[in-house]
């Protein structure tokens, strides 16, 4: 069962990302030396993620293929919905920031505090929509054990990018 499984997230997998998520440059960059983040190469990490993300999930919450299948749609909606607020609180920061830097006027600032604040309520409450809906999908123990692990799922990753921020900063050992 856990096969199928594994299969069926797979297929999901490459269909959300168009098949991109195993792309390679076709030779690795040389020792000690990396290839540098840009918006290509984050969005290949990001797919690749959320690959590893619904495979965890689905052996964590032990979906049976009826959940999987009505489960992973609705999250991807929503999760994209998130990314595109979270974005957009990321351009609003990057305003307030100039804003300063240019001496923006008091009532400016406040306008985009605002415009911050309304991005933040969306962000909620698509968060809690999402949640809705996850759970006319799921058990009330499979939804516990949903929070449980994005939890830990959070945590892990951050745990990493922090270690591969942490090596490109060491100096290149011989």
């Amino acid at each position: 069962m856990k096969k199928g499984w594994l299969v069926l997230v797979l297929v999901i997998g490459l269909g959300i990302s168009g098949g991109q998520l195993f792309a390679q440059t076709a030779e690795p960059p040389p020792p000690g030396e990396e290839r540098p983040m840009n918006q290509e190469r984050a969005e290949e990490l990001r797919k690749r993620i959320e690959l590893i993300w619904m495979w965890k999930l689905t052996e964590e919450l032990d979906l049976t293929k009826e959940e999987g299948g009505k489960l992973f749609p609705v999250l991807s909606t929503y999760e994209e919905k998130k990314r595109e607020l979270r974005e957009e609180n990321r351009r609003i920061v990057q305003t307030l920031k100039q804003m300063i830097d240019d001496g923006a006027s008091e009532g400016d600032l406040k306008r985009q505090i605002r415009s911050l604040e309304d991005n933040e309520q969306k962000l909620n409450k698509v968060e809690a929509e999402g949640f809705h809906e996850l759970a006319k999908i799921l058990s009330v123990e499979k939804q516990a054990k949903y929070i449980v692990f994005q939890e830990y799922f959070r945590h892990e990753i951050h745990g990493l990018i922090q270690k591969a921020r942490h090596r490109e900063r060491m100096p290149n050992r011989p």
